[in-house]
C-alpha cells in the first residue's frame, strides 16, 4: 500500500500527526501556508488551488491523482468539507466515504426534518424563503427563536429573535432567503466529540463551552463538569443520534443544549471540533482524533484502543484584541507553568480585524489544572498578563 493521502486545508498539527504515522501527504491549500510547507518532507506535495472553486478543483485534482494516486481524500476543517464532498463523489477512492454524512449535517433544514420525523430532539422548525414565512413562524411559535442559514456556515450568523420589532428591523435590512427558523433552546451548551468505524460509535469526550450572548464562543474546557447521570444521558443520546443519521466513519463534533426537556441537537459536523478542542481532549484523555482517523483508514478491523491521560483538566480561551487597531506594543508572558500551549497571531505594528469566523483567529491560550475550575481560572489569569498598547487612530480593515 502506498500510504499517501490528500488533505484539504491542512493544519500544522494535522501534518505533524500524519508525519508521525509515516504517511505521505498531498496538501491542497487556497492560500500560502509557509509554516506548513516548511514542515513537509521531500516526498510530500503542496498545491495552492482555490478549493472553493469546485469546477477548478476537480479539474486540477484529476491531473494530480493521475501522477500521485492517494488512498483517501480528507479534511479536518469545516472550510474544506465542501471540497471533500465534491472530490469524494468525483473520485470514489475512500474505503469509508463521508460525503453523504457531510451533506446531511451541513443542510440544517434536512437534518432537523429527519430528526423531527423520528421524534428525536424535536423542535419547531420552518424553512424561511420569504418575509411572509418569517412573520408566519413568529405568529405561530412565538418568541424567542433562532434564525440561521439552512446550509451550515458557523454560529456567527445565528441570530436570536426576541420581538416583532426585531423581526421588522431584520426585514428592513434584508430579504430572508434560504434561512431556517427554529425554537430557541434554553440551557447549558456543550459539545461532544465522537468517532465511528463501520457504524460502531464511540463518545470520546464532552466539552464545556463558554459563549457570549451573541453565541460566539470564547472558550472551552474538559472534562465536563456535568454530573455522572447527565453524562450517561448525553452519551446514550449521542450514540442514538449517530445511528439515526447513518454515520459510518470518522470523527463528529456535535453541539447540544441541555434543556428542561432533555438534550437537544443544536448542530452537528462530520469533522473534529475546531478551535483547539482536539488539543484539549488530547491533553486530558490522550485521544488524538486525527490519529484515530488515519489509523482506521489503514487498519482493516480497527478497534478503539487505550491511551494515557496527560493532564487532569485543561481549558482554552481565545484572544480578543480590539478590532481595526494597530498594535503599538505587545508583550506576551509565558512564564507560568500552567500554560501548556499558546499562540498569538498578532504582531507589533500589525492591524487587527474583527474575529467573527475562526474563534482562535487572534490566538489562544491553553492551560492545565488539577480540576476544570482551576484550569479555567488559570486561563483567565494568563490572559490578564498580556501587556498590549494600541496606536492612536483607526486601522482600516482591508
Amino acid at each position: 500500500m502506498r500510504k499517501r493521502i490528500m488533505v484539504i486545508d491542512c493544519s500544522v498539527n494535522t501534518l505533524k500527526t500524519i508525519k508521525k504515522l509515516n504517511i505521505k501527504v498531498i496538501c491542497i491549500e487556497k492560500e500560502q501556508k509557509k509554516q506548513l510547507k516548511d514542515l513537509m518532507n521531500s516526498d510530500d506535495i503542496y498545491f495552492e488551488i482555490d478549493y472553493k472553486d469546485i469546477t477548478l478543483l476537480k479539474k486540477e485534482v484529476g491531473k494530480i491523482l493521475i501522477k500521485y494516486p492517494v488512498d483517501a481524500i480528507l479534511s479536518f476543517t469545516g472550510d474544506g468539507q465542501n471540497a471533500v464532498v465534491a472530490l469524494q463523489e468525483e473520485y470514489p477512492l475512500n474505503k469509508y466515504k463521508q460525503s453523504d454524512q457531510i451533506k446531511l449535517f451541513k443542510n440544517q433544514c434536512n437534518l432537523r426534518n429527519l430528526l423531527n420525523r423520528n421524534n428525536f430532539s424535536y423542535v419547531h422548525v420552518k424553512l424561511i424563503n420569504s418575509k411572509e414565512a418569517l412573520i408566519e413562524f413568529a405568529n405561530e411559535n412565538g418568541f424567542p427563536f433562532i434564525l440561521k442559514p439552512c446550509i451550515e456556515t458557523g454560529s456567527k450568523v445565528a441570530k436570536k429573535i426576541s420581538t416583532f420589532k426585531e423581526v421588522y428591523e431584520l426585514l428592513d435590512k434584508e430579504n430572508p432567503a434560504t434561512l431556517i427558523a427554529e425554537d430557541y433552546q434554553e440551557g447549558v451548551e456543550i459539545s461532544v466529540e465522537t468517532f465511528s468505524f463501520n457504524r460502531k460509535h464511540y463518545v470520546v469526550g464532552i466539552t464545556d463551552k463558554y459563549t457570549e450572548p451573541d453565541f460566539v464562543t470564547y472558550g472551552h474546557s474538559v472534562p465536563t463538569t456535568l454530573n455522572d447521570e447527565l453524562i450517561t444521558e448525553i452519551t446514550l443520546f449521542v450514540l442514538d443520534f449517530l445511528t439515526l443519521t447513518g454515520v459510518v466513519f470518522g470523527p463528529c463534533h456535535i453541539e447540544i443544549k441541555m434543556t428542561a426537556y432533555g438534550p437537544k441537537i443544536i448542530a452537528a459536523h462530520c469533522r473534529t471540533g475546531g478551535d483547539q478542542i482536539v488539543a484539549l481532549h488530547r491533553f486530558v484523555s490522550g485521544v488524538d482524533l486525527t490519529q484515530w482517523t488515519l489509523d482506521a483508514i489503514y487498519t482493516e478491523n480497527w478497534q478503539k484502543y487505550d491511551v494515557s491521560q496527560q493532564y487532569r483538566a485543561a481549558a482554552v480561551f481565545y484572544l480578543r484584541f480590539q478590532p481595526n487597531k494597530k498594535i503599538k506594543k505587545l508583550n506576551f508572558q509565558n512564564a507560568d507553568e500552567t500554560i501548556v500551549a499558546y499562540k498569538c497571531n498578532i504582531e507589533e505594528g500589525v492591524g487587527t480585524t474583527e474575529t467573527n469566523s475562526l474563534k482562535d483567529e487572534h490566538g489562544f491560550i491553553i492551560t492545565k489544572g488539577r480540576n476544570v475550575e482551576e484550569a479555567v481560572e488559570n486561563c483567565r489569569l494568563a490572559i490578564q498578563t498580556i501587556e498590549i498598547e494600541y496606536a492612536e487612530g483607526i486601522f482600516p480593515d482591508s
